[in-house]
């Protein structure tokens, strides 16, 4: 009984990919304007803008057993000309991503693990003043570095001008403004460092 359910499961699961979730990825690509290699996308990634968005080898987007899977896509938007989000090698992305440069470089190094609703901005969007807070005349801009071997929890917020030093934690729901130095764990809103590895 045991193995026809196991059979079954799979046999379910197969056929969800199938006529949901391959369906939702297509459809994403089809409104994306920078097409990326559909090796390694489990969950829809929509990439747009008039940037660069570079992606090294064996990324992975989306995981199938983690919320979200069928409902939310991974976001990468390069918005202006100079605007370059570059991904290196080996990385893991869970559901729901979210990258936006806004006119700097978002870089992500190698062998990074990245866990579902994270948000990495290089800009503040939006002038912080009363008066020109719709024009964006003042707004903040900073490049975001992220180091090889970092492991970012769920729910993280990384702000703009945040360097995260090679072999990093980051635990869940932080709120990255400062920078992170190489081999801490850190935590918080905002995000501080608790203890080196």
């Amino acid at each position: 009984m045991n193995l026809i359910r196991k059979i079954s499961n799979k046999f379910f699961d197969q056929l969800a990919d199938l006529l949901v979730q391959f369906p939702r990825i297509m459809f994403y690509r089809s409104l994306s304007n920078i097409k990326l290699n559909m090796n390694n996308i489990n969950q829809p990634v929509l990439s747009s803008g008039k940037g660069i968005v570079a992606i090294g080898r064996n990324v992975k987007f989306g995981v199938k057993p983690s919320p979200g899977y069928y409902s939310n896509y991974t976001y990468l938007n390069a918005r202006r000309p100079e605007s370059k989000i570059i991904i290196g090698d080996n990385n893991f992305f869970n559901n729901n991503l979210a990258i936006i440069s806004d006119g700097k470089t978002i870089r992500i190094g190698n062998n990074c693990l990245f866990g579902l609703n994270v948000e990495i901005t290089d800009s503040d969007f939006h002038d912080l003043s009363i008066d020109n807070r719709f024009g964006g005349k003042n707004v903040i801009k900073k490049d975001v570095v992220i180091g090889n071997n970092v492991f970012i929890g769920n729910n993280v917020v990384i702000l703009r001008g945040v360097s995260i030093g090679d072999n990093c934690v980051v635990g869940n729901s932080s709120l990255v403004v400062k920078d992170i130095p190489e081999n801490s764990i850190a935590a918080g809103n905002p995000c501080k460092v608790i203890r080196t590895l």
